[in-house]
């Protein structure tokens, strides 16, 4: 192979080996050439399925950037954002805010890691397009057998994130579950995003992109600007990318079920008693410049009031659905380009003609 092959020696040197080869040749290379018929693969679906789940469950083992390293990036980040905003486990009216600082920080940083994913699968494209084009197994097992392994990944993700924002910011525990999928899911539609751009030739340029859409994201999440604010086509982007979706299920879980906060009293909307909001005011803070109510549905209604991606009304369901639908679209784009890129490409020159 290093002397016949190009994939091992330069082509100069193959040439020399090939042109110089008739001299030496015996008799038996005049016979008329055979031509071998098209075979297709010995390995069924469920065989290819099988020793590719098992080979890259190896090589994660072997190689833990692409996962391990991450899950304890994420925990520390975490543990550091949590001691940043440890206060906010404080139920008064002015740790609302910091609350919901502290949810689109986690909406936010825990999904740009997989940017180095990017360049991991991107080296990882180069192997498998020649294994794929070589016949050994087909392009969607490839990728079924890469979206099963991520699953429990995405998880891991979740437990690293969530277990001490639970712990040392008072979360409720009864609406852990749920929070977990959502944030689950939503790692898995960025991880989606990350193997979309790995496809990209330039690896450098794929991060880019990657990056570009997570600011974006992060942009149109919903607690930077109103998206009715945003002008049309550009307010699409509000409902297209996942954090908005994100953001407003987290906020309702943890809010939703929160205990009583302080600093509130019931009131009637009178002009001679001052601002009264909704059935309730805070006498600490007569303009109510950080007064947003003594039970979750009084504080999902004052954030919604400026933050449309926040509501008092149940969506977790609708949101996790939108989150895993653009997860999908992203995964089915990844699927056509890495079969596009695995079976087709330029035809082989034709061979040269030697005289004997």
């Amino acid at each position: 192979l290093d002397v016949v092959n190009a994939d091992f020696a330069s082509t100069e040197e193959v040439g020399a080996v090939l042109d110089a080869w008739p001299r030496h040749a015996p008799p038996t290379y005049l016979r008329e050439p055979a031509y071998l018929e098209e075979r297709e693969g010995s390995a069924g679906f469920c065989r290819q399925l099988t020793t590719l789940l098992r080979r890259h469950a190896i090589l994660t083992l072997r190689e833990p950037m692409l996962y391990t390293a991450r899950m304890l990036t994420i925990l520390f980040v975490t543990l550091f954002f949590c001691c940043v905003y440890y206060d906010s486990r404080l139920l008064v009216q002015e740790q609302v805010m910091q609350k919901a600082f502290y949810v689109f920080w986690l909406v936010c940083v825990p999904v740009s890691f997989p940017v180095t994913v990017v360049y991991a699968l991107n080296a990882e494209f180069t192997i498998i397009r020649k294994e794929i084009k070589d016949g050994m197994y087909g392009p969607l097992a490839y990728a079924i057998a890469n979206s099963l392994l991520q699953l429990p990944m995405m998880f891991g993700f979740g437990v690293c994130a969530l277990v001490p924002s639970f712990l040392m910011l008072g979360w409720p525990w009864k609406t852990f579950t749920i929070t977990l999928i959502v944030f689950s899911a939503h790692s898995w539609t960025f991880e989606c995003i990350a193997q979309f751009f790995s496809l990209t030739s330039n690896p450098l340029v794929g991060m880019l992109k990657y990056l570009n859409v997570w600011f974006i994201s992060a942009l149109f999440s919903g607690l930077v600007f109103r998206g009715s604010d945003v002008i049309w086509p550009i307010r699409l982007l509000y409902y297209c990318l996942p954090m908005k979706w994100f953001f407003s299920a987290t906020a309702y879980s943890i809010l939703a079920e929160s205990p009583p906060y302080e600093g509130t009293v019931p009131c009637e909307p009178r002009p001679d008693r001052g601002i009264c909001i909704a059935g309730f005011k805070c006498p600490a803070d007569p303009f109510g410049l950080a007064c947003f109510g003594q039970n979750g549905t009084q504080i999902l209604d004052s954030l919604g009031s400026n933050y449309d991606a926040v509501s008092s009304e149940n969506t977790v369901l609708s949101d996790l659905l939108i989150v895993l639908i653009i997860g999908v679209v992203f995964k089915a784009m990844y699927v056509v380009y890495l079969y596009a890129g695995c079976t087709t490409g330029s035809e082989p020159d034709v061979p040269r003609k030697m005289t004997i």
